[in-house]
């Protein structure tokens, strides 16, 4: 793991941008294959991550996002491939020799340890004299906001703060990257937002180059600099979140970040798509003729009623179901044209004084700019 210095430092170095960025990646994974068996869990990941990235790895239960951070680890060893850090080739390095700090699921601390032994567990390892230690878990502890919890056991922290005492253990030798293992999932809903905010708080504060898996898209896209989908243990898309969320490559991407009405395309001429019995203007410059799959559009992006009358050209429509989800309606709009495919919208509830009904016809479009076409992989 982090490499035995005893000088220690917050602050790593400032984040190289722009071209130096492109041109020297402070982690690179080149063609990196995995096999259990036959079964092949991670398939030829070519993957560069700039120095001070949080970089979020996204995707369904057995896509491979854990054996590729166990990977970078070292706890598993390539079939094939190589991954360089800092410019080093550390493929074949265990991991006890390579520069990294890990969070994990379970936070995997030691039960008959107080938070503040926990925390200096790997400082024990170093040529450092008492005070100098206890100086630096001091320094830890207040980093996580755990100033007054240093002599207390594990059972006598709630889960928040169990993972604040992993993640100050994580970064004790000042690593130069940081892995986290779906570190919040084990956490209830408010704890884990709370504590999402506080982790891109401290990564940015920090600097340091981190790589967090998880399978939860809203974690992953509030709290990431970029996204890495995964689905059977491939890359299906690399961007920012809201690259990815209005642009994604596939319906896989699209749907797994989120819902999507997906409407076959029959026909195009230009910018008119024939899609679900309806035709739609595309923005942006002519599509090829010969482009097919479906088009695409989040149900945030529907409107309906005077907003629709007042932008793209809009079509007609019946309520045909609806749920109040507090502070926005989702209706399923059932096209009055003959064979229209129905599709979903999600309106802010407090938009409208008498918000529509069941069974209620609509007028309803969507601009042109939030349609978008994708082949049918996933």
């Amino acid at each position: 793991m982090a490499g035995l210095a005893t000088a220690f430092s917050v602050v790593s170095e400032p984040v190289t941008s722009g071209a130096a960025a492109i041109a020297a990646p402070y982690l690179s994974l080149v063609g990196l294959t995995k096999r259990f068996g036959s079964a092949v869990v991670v398939r030829d990941v070519n993957l560069d991550v700039p120095r001070g990235e949080l970089l979020c790895i996204l995707g369904p239960s057995g896509c491979g996002k854990t054996t590729l951070l166990r990977l970078i680890a070292g706890f598993e060893a390539a079939d094939s491939g190589s991954i360089r850090q800092a410019g080093s080739e550390i493929s074949a390095l265990p991991p006890e020799a390579r520069d990294f700090g890990i969070v994990f699921q379970s936070y995997a601390l030691f039960p008959n340890r107080s938070a503040a032994r926990n925390i200096g567990f790997g400082l024990e390892t170093l040529p450092l004299s008492r005070t100098e230690r206890t100086a630096r878990i001091r320094e830890l502890l207040a980093l996580v906001g755990l100033e007054g919890h240093a002599d207390k056991y594990p059972s006598q922290l709630s889960g928040g703060q169990q993972q604040r005492v992993a993640l100050a253990r994580a970064l004790a030798l000042s690593p130069g990257l940081l892995l986290l293992d779906e570190p919040l999932s084990a956490l209830d809903a408010n704890v884990r937002a709370s504590l999402r905010d506080e982790l891109r708080q401290l990564q940015r504060r920090i600097g340091i180059t981190s790589i967090m898996v998880t399978h939860d898209q809203q974690e992953a896209l509030s709290i990431a600099d970029r996204v890495v989908v995964m689905n059977a243990g491939r890359i299906e898309q690399i961007g920012t979140p809201a690259e990815l969320y209005q642009r994604p490559a596939n319906l896989f991407v699209a749907r797994f970040l989120g819902e999507v009405n997906a409407l076959p395309v029959t026909s195009i001429s230009g910018n008119i798509v024939q899609a679900g019995g309806h035709a739609f203007r595309l923005g942006g410059s002519p599509v090829p003729g010969g482009s097919a799959g479906y088009l695409c559009f989040r149900p945030s992006a529907v409107r309906i009623g005077m907003e629709a009358a007042g932008g793209a050209a809009g079509t007609r429509g019946r309520v045909s179901s609806m749920a109040f989800l507090g502070d926005r309606l989702r209706l399923e709009i059932q096209p009055e044209i003959q064979n229209g495919g129905p599709f979903v919208a999600e309106i802010p509830f407090p938009r409208f004084g008498n918000p529509p009904g069941l069974g209620d016809h609509v007028t309803v479009s969507v601009e042109p700019d939030q349609l978008f076409l994708l082949d049918d992989h996933g």
